[in-house]
């Protein structure tokens, strides 16, 4: 009997482990036929990368998407191409989904929803969504889990981790940081797995943007939700790329009455998000097109004749334009602390001095070192580069390539940028992707200037700067009579001939290692050219002497086996630059 229970025991670890096995096989197999170690590696043939993640199903597919937005990884020709990646997940039958409802809730469905559509109206890699209407008459939709998803991705990230050594090998490894890269997706995907994140993040985002001018934010119903089950307000709208194709057609047919319209929106989505970052420090970190809809608005809608208050500076209130913007899913949202905020405000108010050296120390300010930073050679490669972004409109920046270029900056001076910067980066690239089409002449300072004056002024403790600067001066005037004696100190230290000059040069380190290096191998030439001489002379002079030849010829191959080594060795080192230049 004892043994009978010992073997159902072992049979699910047995199962698991057979699994497991043949999961990491077909992960290994795939990644062998389309190369993606290598093209990751070289950063070339996005395309295979894409069909492998495809093949390998929810996981990968979401792990892709989230490489989609970090240009600090990849290079925007993969981030391009991993945001068209498509779920190749069944739909579930309503069987599975009612199920799974009651198991989750604890009630039958007659007893949450008055209606139910069986078939999915949307189907993604996690999940799949219906549309529902409460007992109260609210329309809402559902988001339900596919059952099983969660252990497929637990063992999927376990592999990942599994595989960190390999992972070294991506070019970007010196800036990013791939055993918190790994733990970050790991994160993404747990995250977006508990619904529970999600509400919070979702009830947070309607409390502090909806009716912020024409955004609007669904209300998420923790009520009836649960870890694996979301339930939202059903909001009205198309996906904003609808209205984008109209924008691009009539600017193709020189059409101008969509101007008001595209330029409205545009502001007040940069406008929003901006708020986000500056006055929230809460921000929607993935805003693409498909997480943004466009209302229309109808007379006798209840929102048809809202006004708001006028802007700053302004008396009264304005009537909001019959349309509306309404974000959707919460499942990745960045935050900013106090602290980062600042450096990015002043980062954006360096730019405005367009003062490379400001701008470079706003950045350092905001950024980890991952070793010896020499400034002022950061401070020269910042200033071309930077310099072609000055008072740029929207349309004249690829945010996807900025980043990218910033990255090889920061990682060729040792520079590692905060993730969440990262994250606001690629966000604010997406919302610039929109943006760019509605109104391309939008200027980012122009609208962003403003914000990170007000943060600067909400936050600057005028008392204590004038304490600071008052101590200072204090200071100034208490050492000011000390100054003509250290003057004359220092001259009579000159007189003496006791005066020393330091001089500090650039790459100091890299300098003096490669003098080493040069005399290591010129000590090692005169050693070999000695032991060649030394070697033929014990042969010519000793032939008659066995013992004394031997050792001439052991110095003799003693001198070829180094020679063949340092051939070797120069011949891997130039091997690798060839290779490291493909």
């Amino acid at each position: 009997m004892a043994q009978a229970e010992q073997t159902t025991t072992e049979q699910p670890k047995l199962q698991k482990s057979q699994n497991r096995h043949t999961r990491f096989r077909t992960i290994v197999s795939v990644l062998r036929r389309y190369n993606v170690l290598s093209n990751l590696a070289r950063q070339k043939h996005p395309e295979q990368v894409r069909a492998a993640f495809e093949e390998l199903g929810p996981t990968f597919i979401k792990v892709g998407q989230i490489l989609s937005s970090r240009t600090d990884i990849v290079k925007p020709e993969f981030a391009n191409e991993f945001k068209r990646l498509q779920d190749n997940v069944k739909a579930d039958d309503f069987s599975v989904v009612r199920q799974t409802i009651e198991r989750q809730t604890g009630k039958q469905l007659e007893e949450i929803f008055a209606d139910f559509d069986p078939q999915p109206f949307a189907s993604a890699s996690m999940g799949q969504t219906h549309h529902a209407t409460l007992l109260n008459g609210q329309k809402v939709v559902v988001k339900v889990q596919h059952p099983g998803i969660d252990a497929e991705v637990a063992l999927d990230i376990s592999l990942f981790e599994r595989a960190l050594p390999l992972l070294r090998y991506i070019p970007e490894s010196s800036v990013v940081d791939l055993r918190e890269m790994v733990a970050e997706i790991k994160r993404s995907l747990f995250n977006e797995l508990d619904t529970n994140i999600e509400v919070q993040n979702g009830t947070r985002f309607y409390q502090l943007n909806d009716h912020s001018d024409i955004i609007r934010v669904p209300r998420v119903y923790a009520k009836y939700s649960t870890q694996k089950v979301l339930v939202n307000q059903y909001m009205a709208g198309t996906s904003i790329q609808h209205f984008m194709a109209q924008v691009r057609a009539a600017d193709q047919a020189n059409d101008h009455q969509l101007d008001d319209v595209r330029q409205y929106l545009a502001r007040a989505l940069v406008q929003n998000f901006l708020k986000q970052v500056f006055e929230d420090g809460f921000f929607h970190a993935d805003p693409h097109p498909g997480n943004i809809l466009l209302r229309q608005l109808r007379p006798g809608d209840v929102d048809f004749d809202e006004a708001v208050p006028q802007r700053t500076g302004k008396i009264g209130k304005r009537r909001l334009p019959p349309y509306r913007l309404v974000y959707l899913d919460f499942g990745m949202m960045g935050e900013i602390s106090p602290a980062l905020m600042s450096g990015i405000a002043n980062v954006v108010i360096a730019v405005t001095t367009e003062n490379t050296r400001q701008v470079g120390k706003a950045i350092l300010a905001i950024s980890n070192r991952t070793g010896t930073v020499d400034e002022e050679a950061f401070f020269s490669e910042l200033a071309p580069f930077l310099s072609q972004y000055y008072n740029s409109g929207l349309g004249d920046i690829d945010f996807q390539g900025l980043l990218f270029e910033m990255v090889k900056v920061c990682r060729n001076n040792n520079i590692q940028m905060n993730p969440a910067v990262t994250m606001l980066g690629k966000a604010f690239g997406t919302i610039e992707g929109i943006v760019e089409t509605l109104d391309p002449t939008l200027s980012m300072m122009d609208v962003a200037r403003p914000f990170a004056r007000k943060y600067m002024r909400e936050h600057l403790n005028l008392r204590n700067e004038l304490e600071d600067g008052l101590l200072a001066t204090l200071k100034g005037l208490q050492d000011a009579p000390k100054l003509p004696s250290r003057l004359l100190a220092a001259l009579d230290t000159f007189d003496n001939g006791q005066a020393r000059v330091n001089l500090v040069f650039a790459h100091r380190k890299q300098f003096l290692d490669r003098i080493d290096a040069m005399v290591n191998k010129l000590v090692l030439a005169v050693v070999l050219a000695a032991l060649i001489v030394g070697s033929s002379l014990l042969v010519q002079s000793h032939s008659d002497n066995s013992w004394i030849t031997n050792i001439g010829i052991f110095g003799y191959v003693t001198a070829v086996l180094v020679i063949i080594g340092l051939i070797i060795r120069t011949l891997h080192r130039w091997y690798q630059r060839w290779r490291g230049k493909l």
